[in-house]
């Protein structure tokens, strides 16, 4: 007998261990007032908020507005993105500013509660920051929706961001960890640019030795990766527009090119 209950105590404590604690950011909280938006890169609660590389007053604007949801939540108040998580030069793979970030130590449940900034098909992005791991379009503006994410991987940053304006009334996560933001997360605008001649691309005013080059096409595919320690050129054989993004401590940019 008491070895059976031995038994099952340990199978309880294993449980217990196994189950792992969910983080809540609900923006009709207290840990969140009202205000007008976030102009610099800072943390909140272990969440992320990144305006981007050009001052965005009104990202994270919080605000009193009513919503209610499937499962029961009411919401008092939203969290605004005010803008796409990309720039019209950017790739919708690479968050450069008004998004949300915050560190996962492994598996993680999340769950967003959101609505559409206004009418049409708007996306909401969960990524690495570098690929998109999950996506979901959405067009009604009025009813607000649940969308959940299952993460497996190892421990990693999650961001979350749209490709226009969104309103999110709260985030759960399992399994977070502690995100410290550093310079390099406020992604600042870079001199080096990116041109073509004939099938040849140019990159110029390389401010770094150690730059990260990803080409990619109409369709968002990878087509070319390269490092640059400094300004050079290569070839694309097939015609069409391009995006050519360059990363570095220097900052990241995006460029639209045509090779003809």
């Amino acid at each position: 007998m008491k070895k059976s209950l031995l038994l099952l105590a340990f199978a309880v404590v294993a449980t217990v261990g196994n189950v792992k604690a969910q983080t809540t950011w609900d923006f009709s909280s207290a840990a969140w007032p009202v205000i007008a938006g976030e102009t610099t890169a800072t943390v909140k609660n272990n969440l992320g908020l990144v305006p981007g590389p050009i001052t965005s007053a009104n990202f994270a604007q919080v605000e009193a507005n009513t919503a209610n949801f499937s499962d029961g939540y009411s919401a008092t108040k939203r969290f605004k993105l005010n803008g796409g998580g990309f720039t019209s030069t950017g790739v919708n793979t690479t968050p450069t500013q008004r998004y949300v970030v915050f560190k996962v130590n492994g598996n993680s449940a999340v769950k967003v509660w959101y609505k559409n900034g206004g009418g049409g098909d708007r996306i909401l992005y969960i990524g690495t920051g570098s690929s998109i791991l999950a996506s979901n379009t959405y067009s009604n503006s009025s009813d607000g929706i649940i969308y959940t994410y299952d993460y497996v991987g190892p421990a990693r940053d999650l961001y979350i961001y749209g490709d226009t304006s969104l309103n999110i009334y709260k985030i759960t996560a399992t399994n977070v960890g502690t995100t410290v933001l550093g310079v390099n997360d406020l992604k600042k605008d870079m001199k080096a640019t990116a041109y073509t001649s004939g099938n040849k691309v140019f990159l110029s005013n390389l401010e770094s030795k150690n730059t990260q080059v990803n080409v990619f096409n109409a369709n968002g595919s990878l087509v070319k990766s390269l490092k640059a320690s400094a300004d050079t050129n290569f070839e694309i054989s097939t015609k069409g527009f391009y995006i050519v993004n360059l990363k570095s401590e220097a900052g990241e940019k995006s460029v639209k090119v045509i090779i003809r």
